[in-house]
């Protein structure tokens, strides 16, 4: 059987050579499991060499791996109308020939990245993604499959290598990996082991006349100067330098993908997971391999995005450091913001919350009052021998001074109190600045109040004139717990 593209004509037969790759990329699939039998997946193809060749293999290997598939064809309109038709053309006699169903999509690439300010090269692909995930989804379809060879696999490591990176960037590209944006079907990528040059002599040894790639198209300078400067130089040192890549890709891939089960195994037992934010305890992390540190902090991200998060190591390590620093804010990728207090790391998937301000609530002295989005519990002891205070959250007050009408409440302007160990009065206002506690947070530190006077601005300092002495009696005990992130947007 054969048909015409343009003026080609494809013959769909076999040769030695293309036997031959058939038989290597199922080998990868299986000992990769990149699909399941009866799986149906869905083919990126934009005419070039890889994705035809990817389409043609996956096609003559249906029976064998026992998946149905359709093509999917993207025009990003940053070619001429021509051109563009062209590739549709192509696709559609392509798929037409291999009986296999299209669905094709378009978007104004080059509209979208200027309204939106981002680069061409984002916006291309985010585009295209969005396209594949929503044809996925309306052909049922669990896997995208699309034609990375080992060429770009190479290329991304060293990218990552370049930008500064960890295990996870040198694992490079997964053969089965999560959608990169959000929830969607997973991504495939059946051709990691098998260079480019493989997939232009099959196309040519099949008959088939392959189109430019558009994206090829796109100003991706970083990469295409390792493309076109670094790979000849490394391969002066090595000619065969993609494969050691790909075995070092393989090699971080699956040391990555363990450490990464033993850290949501762990992950669930100190994060806080709501619907705006994740918080992990840091005394946890601190406490914490730096390894194991590092994988829940990328956990704590992937979790408020929803998604996999392509973060470089530079931001991991920075929040990190973040740990050892007094309570501040950090800008990340993909919108995400960063924030620490004297417990929490806490991830936040949009704007950076204001902390919501505590209604003056009185405490039940024994007892737990909530207040806000604190518990507080008290009681009334005998004065101890020694005393410490485990954490910042926790107090010991002279019963005597402090009296039974005790409160909770926010800051109010003037406050005003006499920190143990100051020799005198201070602004709470000044503080919270020394403190280095964000504006945004401040309406949200609690203040156990007797009558007018401030006895103790929790997490920071006791008033002098509520601390115990050695004329006390009983000690006022007063433990302060975070009940979960309790925050309103910015408006």
């Amino acid at each position: 059987m054969s048909l015409q593209a343009k003026s080609q004509t494809i013959a769909p037969g076999s040769t030695r050579f293309t036997a031959t790759l058939e038989r290597r990329v199922l080998d990868q699939i299986r000992k990769s499991r990149i699909f399941t039998p009866g799986e149906r997946v869905l083919v990126g193809v934009s005419g070039g060499p890889d994705s035809t060749a990817l389409l043609s293999i996956l096609s003559r290997l249906r029976p064998k791996l026992q998946i149905d598939l359709t093509v999917a064809h993207f025009d990003h309109m940053l070619r001429t109308r021509r051109e563009a038709g062209d590739d549709a053309r192509f696709v559609k006699e392509v798929a037409r020939a291999l009986g296999v169903p299209l669905v094709t999509g378009a978007a104004d690439v080059r509209a979208s990245a200027r309204r939106n300010h981002h680069s061409l090269e984002d916006t291309a692909r985010r585009l295209r993604y969005a396209f594949l995930g929503e044809q996925a989804l309306s052909s049922a379809a669990s896997c995208v499959s699309v034609g990375h060879t080992m060429d770009d696999q190479a290329e991304t490591v060293l990218l990552h290598l370049i930008r500064g990176t960890g295990l996870e960037g040198l694992a490079g590209m997964r053969a089965r990996a999560p959608w990169p944006f959000g929830a969607g079907p997973d991504l495939a990528r059946p051709l990691l082991r098998v260079y480019r040059r493989d997939t232009e002599r099959y196309c040519r040894e099949l008959g088939i006349e392959p189109r430019a790639d558009p994206t090829n198209d796109l100003p991706i300078a970083a990469r295409n100067r390792v493309r076109g400067e670094l790979m000849p130089v490394l391969r002066r040192f090595n000619p065969r330098i993609e494969e050691s890549i790909a075995r070092l890709a393989a090699t971080a891939g699956s040391e990555s993908g363990y450490l990464d089960e033993l850290a949501r195994s762990y992950f669930s037992d100190i994060a806080s997971i709501t619907s705006s934010a994740v918080s992990i305890s840091r005394r946890d992390l601190l406490a914490a391999h730096p390894a194991m540190a590092r994988r829940l902090i990328r956990l704590a991200l992937e979790q408020a995005r929803g998604a996999a998060v392509d973060v470089e190591t530079l931001h991991v390590e920075t929040l990190r450091d973040a740990l050892q620093q007094p309570p501040g804010s950090y800008s990340l990728p993909a919108g995400l913001t960063a924030t620490t207090n004297h417990r929490s790391l806490i991830i936040h998937s949009g704007p950076v919350p204001t902390a919501r301000q505590i209604p003056e609530t009185k405490l039940s002295v024994p007892g737990r009052t909530r207040a806000g989005g604190w518990v507080i519990s008290s009681e009334i002891l005998p004065i101890p021998r020694s005393f410490r205070e485990a954490s910042p959250e926790e107090a010991y007050l002279d019963v005597a001074s402090t009296g039974p009408d005790l409160t909770i409440r926010s800051r109010h302007p003037g406050d005003r109190l006499r920190p143990l160990g100051l020799g005198g009065d201070k602004k709470l206002q000044d503080i919270l600045v020394d403190a280095k506690v964000p504006a945004r947070e401040r309406g949200g530190v609690p203040l156990l109040c007797a009558g007018d006077q401030i006895a103790w601005v929790i997490g920071h300092c006791i008033d002098e004139r509520f601390a115990l002495a050695a004329e006390s009696q009983q000690a006022l005990h007063i433990v302060a717990t975070r009940r979960n992130i309790t925050a309103t947007p910015d408006t």
